[in-house]
């Protein structure tokens, strides 16, 4: 039988923990590497519903990219739907195992997944950590575009319903862009450092917005879900290895969407 352990032994050649941003709780949430898995599935959130999607699916290992566990655990009482869903994981046997930053700066991580979405040219690495490990990356466009043409071209190559643009000037000419994946807003003012055209990322604050339009700096928020694209890449690898290492196991895709928006127009 495979063992968690084996499955995150090779999670890790592509996506190190040691190269998570600091502070960053990735790894294992809850469970043991030394549980036999039959079945796996990965997800973006583990959210009441996923768990319940892992519960029917007979899944006993869920790898996520957004960590369960952000922030200590002051008691159990299960009132509360978010610590009722830990006590059902626990109930269940069920390990999940996160992988969030590392993903974000691994090399044919999260950031070049977007990169290759985007349909970016000479792409390189954008805003490096201490250890010089990007979290980003930054490229050309296959050609220079207006700034509200971008937005719609970032709109079409995520296959997403809408975006929000922030630009002084619509017309504004487009041709490098760099980009962090799911909330990246505070990295906006190296973009405008580096002298970049534009910038991509999730979550940008209002206020944040007006500073961003006083820069000059062309912005567009394709929102935090686009990082949905995790689990389907992930789910190509672990078909992949299941084959090479005769794992043995079921691979499963999360098919719950933990978007909590809807867009209504």
């Amino acid at each position: 039988m495979t063992k968690v352990k084996e499955i995150i032994n090779q999670l890790n050649q592509i996506f190190p923990e040691e190269i998570a941003s600091a502070g960053d709780p990735v790894g294992i949430q809850i469970g043991s590497v030394n549980q036999e898995v039959t079945k796996v599935m990965t997800t973006l959130d583990v959210r009441p519903q996923v768990v319940d999607e892992a519960i029917e699916k007979g899944v006993n290992l869920i790898i996520s990219h957004h960590p369960l566990i952000f922030r200590p655990i002051n008691n159990l009482d299960y009132a509360d739907p978010q610590k009722a869903m830990y006590a059902k994981i626990i109930a269940n046997n069920i390990t999940v195992y996160s992988i969030h930053t590392n993903s974000d700066k691994a090399q044919n991580g999260s950031a070049d997944w977007e990169a290759e979405e985007l349909g970016l040219k000479e792409v390189e690495p954008f805003a490096l950590d201490k250890d010089g490990i990007a979290i980003g990356r930054k490229g050309k466009l296959p050609k220079v575009m207006s700034a509200k043409e971008f937005a719609y071209y970032v709109k079409d190559r995520m296959n997403i319903p809408m975006v929000r643009l922030i630009t002084a000037n619509n017309d504004a000419k487009i041709s490098s862009v760099g980009f962090i994946c799911g909330d990246g807003g505070k990295f906006w003012h190296r973009a405008v450092d580096e002298e970049l055209d534009a910038f991509i990322t999730g979550d940008v604050y209002y206020h944040v917005g007006h500073d961003m339009i006083s820069s000059g700096i062309t912005v567009v928020d394709p929102g935090h879900y686009t990082e949905k694209l995790f689990k389907y890449k992930v789910f190509d690898l672990l078909q992949q290895w299941n084959k090479e290492n005769n794992w043995n196991v079921g691979i499963e895709l999360s098919e719950v969407s933990t978007n909590p928006f809807q867009d209504l127009f």
